[in-house]
């Protein structure tokens, strides 16, 4: 559950809580004080809806508070506070100290969840961490300044005002552009990566290419190149008036970031006759 909505829940279920408890004081038989002698019925209604209250929220509460229970000094009884908050089945010696004891425990609780964003996931299981929340679009677009320079400077602000196809369709521009950048080439699409990345004389090459792995790294992103041509610039670039949803738009400009970062760390391959 989100923090926000979890802070709102349990706040309200402490406002229920201290309005039961202040209803079941005035109920109480003052010649006995052991069980409400009137509004009965009121009392049984706020009872039910406290207990399925407690019922959803109990796994959180219990997350922030593993401990709910008291214990008797004299007889060493010991009971669930939660359940006898909420219930009206006990005698006023039990009731009474566990709303006594519930009401402000919670207050605890609350004050943990202010420190939460609102967006923060708080899951039900314990052992499990509370996750940082924010919409799909916040934690984007503090991203947006980590993407690689030559991608940013020319598609984010495309992203940030709606033109979300547009701004996929100039990420991949610029992969290509970067790479001509990069090697002075004139070619575009397959026929300039292939070129640029060639194994038997790249312009930019990942390492030794008579080692296998850095051979097969070379060609594989050769490949990625050649499929980004066709499989995102291409259909971008005839599909004007396309719509493009937000995150997979986002996705995109991370994809052509990272491409652009590993064409930075291609170095300029030694030709036959150049100096080493």
């Amino acid at each position: 559950m989100r923090a926000g909505e979890l802070l709102e829940q349990i706040e309200a279920f402490q406002r229920d809580l201290s309005e039961h408890q202040r209803l079941w004081n005035e109920s109480l038989d003052q010649r006995i004080l052991r069980y409400p002698g009137h509004n009965i019925d009121e009392l049984q209604q706020q009872s039910r809806q406290l207990s399925r209250t407690l019922g959803r929220l109990r796994p959180f509460l219990e997350r922030f508070q593993q401990a709910w229970t008291m214990r008797h000094s004299a007889t060493g009884t010991e009971w669930d506070i939660l359940d006898m908050a909420t219930g009206l089945d006990q005698i006023a010696p039990i009731k009474g100290p566990s709303l006594a004891a519930v009401i402000p425990a919670l207050d605890r609780i609350i004050g943990e969840l202010q420190a939460f964003g609102p967006d923060d996931d708080i899951p039900r299981e314990r052992h499990r961490a509370v996750r940082t929340g924010g919409s799909t679009e916040k934690v984007a677009l503090g991203y947006i300044d980590h993407l690689h320079p030559f991608v940013r400077d020319g598609c984010a602000q495309l992203l940030m005002d709606g033109h979300h196809a547009q701004a996929i369709e100039e990420a991949a521009k610029a992969v290509f552009q970067y790479m001509r950048n990069k090697t002075g080439l004139t070619t575009d699409g397959a026929a300039l990566a292939e070129t640029a990345f060639s194994l038997r004389s790249p312009i930019l090459a990942f390492g030794d290419l008579s080692d296998e792995n850095i051979k097969n790294e070379q060609l594989g992103f050769m490949e990625i190149l050649k499929g980004f041509t066709k499989g995102v610039r291409n259909p971008f670039a005839h599909s004007h008036g396309r719509k493009e949803e937000f995150q997979r738009a986002f996705e995109y400009l991370v994809f052509a970031s990272l491409l652009c970062r590993r064409i930075d760390e291609a170095s300029p391959s030694v030709v036959e006759g150049e100096p080493k």
